[in-house]
């Protein structure tokens, strides 16, 4: 069964072919369990991998997936491929060879208390903290009256 053409080459692509090969076949089953977002992550991740000279062999992306899957909960795993893609293409695109940039953004997000959504946790808790209400010029003022009064 023909998928059409590639978006890229404009090869055609052959779902057989994809099939028939035993990693590319749970490859595709492991991102088509995924959501939208989750999955273009990855793919876009996996691509990080891929040498100049060569293609991404299927063993090879669907072990990197399983890895990458591995580190932490889907979401934060999402989040930090999404912002690893990022930061890698800024600097020049080199291609990766392991997950240690990937578990660096986990970590560096997990230390700074940001959860998959990019918001700041309460500390000690997986709440969010609620966004500050800004002040009217009365309470800033009474604010201001109150801490003159207290000395500070």
């Amino acid at each position: 069964m023909q998928l059409n053409r590639c978006p890229i080459c404009h090869h055609r692509i052959s779902l057989d072919a994809l099939a028939q090969d035993e990693a590319g076949r749970e490859l595709l089953g492991l991102l088509a369990a995924m959501n939208t977002d989750s999955g273009t992550a990855l793919v876009s991740y996996l691509g990080l991998f891929r040498s100049v000279n060569r293609d991404l062999a299927n063993d090879r992306a669907l072990k990197l997936c399983k890895e990458a899957l591995a580190l932490a909960p889907v979401q934060m795993v999402t989040a930090a491929m999404r912002q690893t893609v990022e930061s890698v293409r800024a600097k020049g695109g080199k291609s990766l060879t392991n997950h240690n940039y990937l578990k660096r953004v986990l970590e560096d997000r997990l230390l700074n208390g940001v959860d998959s959504a990019g918001d700041q946790l309460i500390k000690g808790t997986d709440q969010p903290n609620p966004p500050e209400k800004a002040k009217s010029k009365t309470v800033q003022a009474l604010q201001a009256l109150e801490d003159f009064g207290n000395g500070t």
